[in-house]
This record gives structure tokens, sequence and C-alpha cells, in this order.
């Protein structure tokens, strides 16, 4: 929000007495209002208007609940922030409305100064995924994967804040190395001596700078801890961490070791990289996707010998299988029964899903990886003739990169099963392929593809749990 604008707050709430009440008492703030009565009129009226907060109820008339008109908003302005206002206590509906980046949540009755003092507070927070500045020691090209992988485990834990630690080079502390979040306080190094007494420190000073609970756990690398990962929760500080959120935490962390070694192996390192963040993607598809957790390692795999086929040099290669891996990480934010949903989406719900690409390059670009990967990402549902999305670009406005993850994208699609068809054999998939030639793909993508057809086809048979 530029400093001196009045914010531009959005009100969804169908009770009309409680709409104007809602509407005075913000205004009285100095604030813009706009109110709207139901999901459907919200959602036209972000495709015209930027909002800074979307005060919504729960329980809405029409084909939108108060969450996923919350999602839908969230995806057409990522910026926007949420409060959700209800009558119905319910703890399953608070994580879930946590989960997908709601700031607060109110109880009716709702009073006018609890309105305005949570919009007030929310207005007033910095971005849960926007980094801080702590001293680094990484140099700036190589906090992009860490960052990312902070952000990820904020967006599947709901913490709201995270911090990579890495061991100063004489042993003696640890230092922040890339910090994302809402802290209290900017995380300061800490000392380290033995094991036990280097985790205490840690986990104070996460709790001083959280204001909340913490996990805190250690990165090992051939037996020795060269740095820790922590998170926090500071706003959601009423729910406690459970044994499956260190059992994530840790995961992660053996996924993020070999990670802080990019700064000292640049590419030998983020070569063997690639299958650790196949992974966590995948890990990811399958919480909002269950039948796409190998969906990551197919698309790569694909990819991989297109790009061969079509004369990559190594360097160029390995940014595209980044891509390939990355591309779908918008889907984590979009709700789960649109996703595997067997019936023919609404005009609204198709939208939503169409805005992931969007999501996916933006999520990408907080990472610091090459603008290049974030605009392929972007564009890997476009078509050669122009008509795809979320941009319409076709031909000469579309990177050969993109086209490639859309090429492959759309064979993983026919041979692998989904909730509204089956899967296709890799005979069929490729003859659906072939019609499409000069209109949804490039004529020299489809040569590419039939150079390496029966090679891709054992590979992918070799390497298909979709077909058990």
């Amino acid at each position: 929000m530029p400093a001196g604008e009045a914010p531009q707050v959005l009100v969804v709430e169908d009770e009309k007495m409680v709409l104007r009440l809602y509407e005075r008492a913000l205004q009285q703030q100095g604030w813009s209002v706009w109110k709207v009565t139901s999901g459907e009129a919200a959602v036209e009226l972000a495709l015209r208007q930027p909002f800074d907060i979307a005060v919504i109820d729960l329980r809405l008339k029409g084909a939108l609940d108060g969450l996923t008109t919350y999602r839908v908003l969230k995806a057409l302005q990522p910026r926007l922030r949420g409060i959700i206002v209800t009558g119905y206590g319910n703890r399953q509906l608070l994580l879930e409305a946590l989960r997908i980046g709601v700031a607060a949540w109110l109880e009716k009755p709702v009073t006018v100064t609890d309105l305005v003092g949570t919009v007030q507070q929310v207005l007033q927070a910095p971005s849960a995924f926007e980094p801080l500045s702590p001293s680094l020691s990484l140099s700036g090209g190589h906090r992009g994967l860490p960052r990312l992988f902070l952000q990820m485990l904020v967006v599947s834990t709901l913490s709201d804040l995270a911090v990579l630690w890495v061991r100063s080079p004489d042993g003696s502390e640890m230092l922040p190395q890339v910090s994302v979040g809402n802290f209290l306080t900017v995380p300061s190094p800490v000392p380290w001596e033995t094991e036990e007494q280097g985790m205490e420190h840690l986990k104070a000073a996460m709790e001083k700078a959280a204001g909340g609970p913490c996990l805190v756990a250690p990165l090992r690398w051939q037996g020795s801890i060269i740095g820790a990962v922590a998170l926090g929760r500071r706003q959601f500080a009423n729910i406690p961490y459970s044994q499956g959120d260190w059992r994530h935490l840790m995961r992660f962390a053996e996924w993020l070791a070999p990670i802080l070694l990019v700064g000292v192996y640049p590419i030998e390192v983020l070569v063997n990289l690639v299958p650790f963040l196949e992974a966590l993607t995948g890990l990811l598809h399958q919480q909002v996707e269950p039948m796409e957790r190998q969906h990551p390692r197919r698309l790569r795999l694909i990819v991989t010998e297109l790009g061969k086929a079509l004369g990559f040099p190594p360097d160029r290669l390995l940014l595209l299988e980044l891509a390939a891996t990355l591309h779908d990480l918008g889907k984590v934010f979009l709700p789960r029964e649109i996703l595997t949903k067997p019936d023919t989406l609404t005009e609204q719900e198709r939208h939503l899903v169409q805005q992931h690409p969007v999501y996916s390059e933006q999520f990408i670009r907080q990472t610091g990886l090459p603008e290049e990967v974030a605009l392929w990402v972007r564009w890997h549902h476009e078509r050669f003739d122009g008509s795809g999305y979320p941009d319409r670009r076709g031909r000469g406005d579309l990177p050969l990169e993109a086209q490639i993850l859309a090429l492959a994208e759309s064979l993983d699609t026919l041979l692998s099963p989904r909730p509204y068809k089956p899967a296709l054999s890799f005979e069929e998939a490729l003859a659906r392929l072939r019609q499409e030639r000069g209109k949804q793909f490039a004529p020299q993508l489809l040569d590419a593809l039939e150079q390496i057809a029966e090679e891709l086809r054992q590979q992918l048979e070799t390497d298909r749990p979709f077909s058990r």
C-alpha cells in the first residue's frame, strides 16, 4: 500500500444491517470501504479493484462460502490479507483458515472495537512472506533456494515465521542466514558450545523473536551440525506444535543440509539438489492432489529428454529442470476440493485454478532464482496458437522452455489418472498430442517428442506408479 493512501477494505457480509455497521465503523477510521453481500460479488469486484484487506463472513449465501471466497480473492490478489468473521466456532475450520493464510479470525458477536482493532493490527503487520535482512554471509544468489524452503515450511506447518541458521567458520556461534516472517525482534547470532547448549540457545532466541511456540531442528552433514532450521508461531501462538509438525520439520532438515553447501559448491551441488526439490514438491502435491505425488519427477524426466533432443546446453537444461520441478507450487494455495473435483468446474472454480501459474511465478520470484525460470512457470499452460492462460501468449511471444513445460504437462496428464478421467497408454497419449500440432504445440516440439518417443515410453513405463 503506497504511503499516504487510504487502505482499501472489502467487507463481504450477507446480513445488511451488520454490513452497514461494519462500513460506518471502518469509514470513521479514514479507510475506503467496499461492501458486497456474496462471495461471487466479491470476486467480480476484485477483478477490477485491488484491496488491502478483506473482512469476510464465514457463512455466506450462494455458491462460495467465506473460506472459498478468500481463496479466490487471494489467488487474484496475492498481497491481500483476510479476516474471517464467524458465529460458528470450529477448530477444523480455524486450522483450514490458517493454512490458507487468513490473517485473523473474529467470533461473533463482533464489537466495533474488535473489528477496528483487528483491521488496524493486520494492516500494521509485515507480510508473512516478506524476508527480513539480518547480517547475511550467504551471497544473494545462494539464498534463493533456502528461502523457498522456509516459505514452504511456513505454509505446510501453520507457522508464520522461519529462520535458517548456519554455524560460523570457527564453529563458535550460529548465524541467522535467511529469515521469513513476522518477528517481534530480528534474530541475532547465538553462542554455540556443545550441541545441547547450542540448541537451547537457539530455542530461546526463537522464542524471543517469535513471542510464541517454536520448533528447532539441527542440520547435519556427515555427522556434524552445520546449521539449524527453526519455526515459530506468533499469530497462531494458541495452537501447539504436534509430533507430526516435528517429523515434517526433521524431513525438511534432511533436505536443507545439502542446500547449505550450494554456497560452497554451487553448480555441482545444485545439480544434485534437483531430486531433493523434486521430493519436496511431490510431498506438497500429495497434500492438495493425492494422485500427483510423482508428478514433479515425471515432468522433470520428460523435459530433460526434450531439452536434450533440442540440444540444450547443461546450464539451460538445469534451469528447465528446476522450472519443471517447481511449476505447480501455486496449487498449494488452492482448495483441495476443487483440485480433486470429479465433476465439471464452475466458472469461478475454473478461474481460480487458472491462477495457479501466476501464484507459482510470484512464489518463485521471491526465492532469488532467475526471472526466466519464474516466467517459464507462469506460461506453462499457454498454447502455441495463443489461446492458453493466464496471458494468452503464443508463437513468438512464448519462450521455448515454457512450450516444453506445456508439452510435458499435457503428456503426463494424459498418462496419469485424474478424478475426472482414466490414464491413457503412451500410444494413445501420443496420438492425442499429434492432433494439436500447430494449435496447442509447436511442430518443432512434436518433432522432438517423436524423435525420443520410444526411449521416453520405456523410461516412463519403468517409473509409472500411477499405472498401479
